[in-house]
């Protein structure tokens, strides 16, 4: 007889060498997973970490390794709990976000998998783009749709290990340590740049040649993938706009809001649709605005994990209550059949 199988996804936890977010995510975690995961039993585990879980942006792979190493050192009771996941036959799934790219090198995901399973490696799984289960979920961590983030050519380092990490344009101008205005505009002006030649590779043969070995790894039809890659694109001429209108928010106090899925999530979902490889869930993060919506035209519904960090945006309990952290769970009955939804977990 199947076992169920049990799909757990969070987000942007943003940990970092410090713990000096008030909601305390590295703190919190170890409950999570101890109640949560390694109490129930009866189904086959999975843990999704739907990006941005640690802080490693912008940095080389020297410092990705040393940093990767602080940040778990630092929250001991969250790297035990990690190990007891992966010791007990969880499977541990880390997608790539913004925020921790790096671990799309492959010396970096190695290093981590060494780290949260020394036994078993294979417990560990980082996915530099999305993660697909098929017929069930696609999880990706949404900045490749978003252009200011976007980082076109990250499977050339994924696969290939060659420097495909640019850093992109918001990383450019939000440099750290900061910069004068005028170094960091032209930062940004040759991150521009940069990114609108990576988008023309994109598009070649070359890449065409990456897309298909992922094919393989995603067990998704080659076209289906070289069009999912090609369903969003930089230009400066249109992201600039838009960056302006959010830095102008953001100086008044106010942020961008909504409460139905992004059009990149509809894009996808109809994408793999037209292929014949629908799934039921769409998720994806870096928002941090936790939602569950409809997707228009499409069966496929759609979540945000939001964020266990304090930069909590949207109109969820997350908001006004401190100790709710959003996750998604999604499972699979031995018949078959997939539920699920975007869910709170509190530590009391």
């Amino acid at each position: 007889m199947n076992r169920a199988v049990r799909w757990l996804l969070l987000s942007d936890l943003h940990l970092g060498i410090s713990e000096e977010d008030p909601r305390r995510p590295g703190k919190v975690l170890p409950g999570f997973l101890r109640r949560e995961v390694l109490a129930a039993s009866g189904s086959q585990q999975h843990v999704v970490f739907v990006g941005d879980t640690f802080e490693l942006v912008s940095l080389g792979e020297d410092e990705s390794l040393a940093r990767l190493e602080s940040i778990l050192t630092r929250h001991p009771m969250t790297l035990q709990a990690l190990k007891a996941c992966a010791a007990g036959g969880v499977q541990l799934h880390f997608v790539c976000g913004n925020h921790d790219v790096e671990l799309a090198r492959p010396s970096v995901a190695a290093r981590l998998s060494a780290l949260l399973s020394p036994a078993g490696p294979s417990q560990v799984r980082v996915h530099p783009w999305f993660l697909h289960v098929p017929q069930v979920l696609v999880a990706e961590h949404g900045h490749q749709h978003h252009a200011l983030h976007r980082i076109p050519e990250v499977l050339r380092t994924a696969i290939n290990g060659t420097d495909g990490l640019d850093k992109p344009p918001l990383a450019a101008w939000h440099s750290y340590p900061p910069k004068p205005r005028l170094s960091r505009a032209g930062a940004l002006a040759r991150a521009c740049l940069a990114s609108e030649r990576a988008e023309r590779r994109v598009r070649k043969l070359g890449y065409d040649e990456l897309l298909q070995t992922e094919s393989l790894r995603l067990a998704l039809d080659g076209a289906a993938v070289r069009d999912l890659a090609r369903l969003s694109r930089f230009r400066t001429v249109s992201a600039l706009p838009v960056a302006a209108s959010r830095m102008l928010l953001g100086a008044a106090g106010l942020r961008a809001t909504g409460e139905d899925a992004p059009p990149a999530a509809g894009r996808v979902a109809r994408t793999l649709e037209a292929y014949g490889s629908g799934v039921a869930w769409y998720i994806s993060g870096h928002t941090h605005r936790a939602l569950e919506s409809e997707i228009p035209a499409s069966p496929t519904r759609y979540v945000n994990t939001g964020t266990w960090s304090s930069d909590v945006r949207g109109g969820g309990p997350d908001q006004a209550d401190r100790g709710a952290f959003p996750y998604a769970v999604v499972e699979v009955a031995p018949s078959g059949a997939v539920t699920g939804g975007l869910r709170y977990w509190r530590a009391d």
